[in-house]
């Protein structure tokens, strides 16, 4: 069931997918990002080389890939949703 579970958050997860700055002043949108996934985003966002959201949005595919199992497992299925809108909006807003 995980494989079904992860693969179906795969693909409702649009392209973007940005994590949280250090500073969400920088990006109010950033805290709308739901705590259980920050810790998965930025370790992503880190293996992949990005430090910034604009790289994070550029590289979104990679980012997820590397975050998914994270975030699912951290957060459960409907809060895993919930991260993704928010880093959606977090490109959409700030990027």
């Amino acid at each position: 069931m995980q494989f079904s579970t992860s693969f179906l958050v795969a693909a409702l997860f649009g392209t973007a997918f940005a994590m949280p700055q250090a500073n969400p002043t920088d990006c109010p949108a950033t805290s709308a990002i739901p705590t259980c996934g920050a810790p998965c985003i930025t370790s992503a966002a880190s293996a992949v080389g990005c430090s910034n959201i604009a790289c994070q949005c550029a590289s979104s595919s990679a980012i997820q890939a590397s975050a998914i199992n994270c975030v699912l497992d951290n957060c459960g299925f409907l809060e895993a949703l919930q991260v993704q809108a928010s880093a959606a909006a977090v490109c959409t807003a700030c990027a």
